[in-house]
């Protein structure tokens, strides 16, 4: 991971472009997301599309560089992307416990979504147009966990592009992830609530619903999300608000506060703004020791770098040498089949409860 991204900041803007991500399945408003990955990873162009294999019509098309509807893609569009796919390297979901990734400076990810038995071929590309300038570890990273979700929110989009059923979209996209949605109607009150949060909500100490009323635990905390609520409204509903929650535990939760670009018709209201909740995950250690046969000095040195700590300020802490430690991560490199800081991090991902 660069010296200059933290561990928070890498998750953070990870959960911020899938949030885009959702909010695009929701409205059909796609360029929102390429521009943030273009953002996210220093990338000259991305693109994303959607084209019946049968027709060879486009269902979807989004780039940062050109904001045209599906319908306007012209042929020159497509031979200029054409070109540009020939130097690209190929990106699989597989590839987020894989170290065989090369670091290029151009990238794709292809996918087939059949729905009603019509064939739909989904192309996200993106490039940094110059040869000389690759990918850094983190902005793959970055590009690999984005995958799923977009492939989830894209399988729901086609399946309701026709009837534009928004609320069926909203639970097709969030139910199948660990994220809280809750839907706030123009007078700030609570609309609609999916499953997660509604089970979240009996047994979490950041907030709880009073009255249709999103209330947070702690004072000033909640005082701020109101008024970022309140903000909201006078919003773009492109531009998204976000604060971090935490209690005394020592656990974090995200939330992202999103106008909508249109009302959207709930059984309890008509919903204005869409509020996603992100609870920090805990991570499950013990199963991480066993599963690679880690020492208790192994274990150490990965809770400390999982925490951002830097590897050179670690000496003092364990009370050990920088070589004794680099020896040990070199081990846990080894144990975990991981080949770098950023890899063994993603790794760690998937061991959260």
């Amino acid at each position: 991971m660069n010296k200059n991204t933290s561990q928070t900041d890498f998750w953070r803007d990870i959960i911020e472009v899938i949030d885009s991500i959702y909010s695009a399945a929701l409205f059909d408003h796609w360029s929102t997301f390429t521009d943030k990955v273009a953002g996210i990873t220093n990338s000259n162009k991305v693109s994303l599309s959607l084209i019946n294999q049968k027709n060879e019509a486009f269902l979807l098309y989004s780039s940062n560089t050109n904001h045209s509807l599906a319908i306007n893609v012209n042929k020159k569009n497509l031979e200029e992307e054409a070109t540009i796919l020939k130097q690209c390297a190929r990106l699989s979901p597989e590839d987020l416990i894989s170290a065989n990734v090369l670091l290029t400076h151009c990238y794709y990810f292809q996918h087939v979504i059949i729905v009603e038995d019509v064939a739909y071929q989904m192309l996200f590309m993106m490039t940094k147009g110059d040869q000389k300038q690759i990918y850094s570890e983190t902005e793959l990273a970055t590009l690999l966990n984005l995958l799923p979700s977009l492939i989830t929110s894209l399988t729901a989009f086609t399946i309701q592009k026709d009837t534009l059923n928004r609320l069926s979209v909203l639970q097709q996209t969030i139910e199948q992830g660990s994220k809280g949605v809750i839907l706030f109607d123009q007078e700030e009150r609570v609309v609609f609530v999916n499953q997660f949060m509604q089970s979240y909500l009996i047994k979490n100490d950041f907030m709880k619903i009073v009255n249709h009323d999103l209330v947070l635990t702690k004072h000033y905390e909640n005082i701020k999300f109101h008024q970022l609520l309140n903000k909201s409204s006078d919003q773009p509903f492109v531009e998204i608000n976000s604060m971090t929650l935490d209690n005394n535990q020592g656990s974090h939760a995200l939330i992202f506060i999103t106008p909508l670009s249109k009302p959207l018709h709930c059984h309890s209201g008509v919903a204005t703004k869409m509020v996603t909740v992100n609870f920090e995950q805990l991570m499950n250690w013990s199963l991480i020791a066993n599963e690679y046969q880690l020492t208790n000095k192994d274990l150490n040195l990965l809770k400390a770098l999982y925490k951002n700590k830097k590897l050179t300020e670690l000496p003092l802490q364990i009370g050990v040498t920088i070589n004794t430690l680099r020896t040990h991560l070199q081990s846990i490199f080894r144990k975990t089949q991981t080949n770098s800081q950023v890899e063994l991090m993603i790794r760690l991902s998937m061991y959260k409860i």
